[in-house]
């Protein structure tokens, strides 16, 4: 992998369940659950690309909601939190040599 990777918001509205659990664990795969329909993801744009591309694919328009926001390293710090919730840390790279 190579690029810089940015952080982003992924959320959904999905009304099939088959269709719904479909879309999270194509999530699960990419990034981490924040709440019941929203993920996070560390991504480089590349990723995030082909992630869209496949989210895409697994929704139907005239059903589903689908919206993802790109955070800036200036907004990504700025995440607040209150409760339970908790801020999803930056995971660094690993390469397995």
């Amino acid at each position: 992998m190579s690029g810089k990777r940015a952080r982003y918001v992924v959320a959904y509205d999905i009304p099939d369940d088959k269709r719904r659990t479909k879309m999270a664990r194509t999530l699960e795969g990419h990034g981490e659950r924040v709440q019941y329909s929203v993920f996070e993801c560390q991504l480089t744009e590349a990723q995030f690309e082909r992630l869209w591309k496949a989210l895409t694919k697994l929704m139907r328009a005239e059903e589903d909601s689908l919206r993802a926001y790109r955070l800036c390293g200036e907004c990504a710090r700025w995440v607040k939190t209150a409760g339970q919730a908790r801020v999803v840390e930056d995971v660094p790279e690993v390469y397995i040599v």
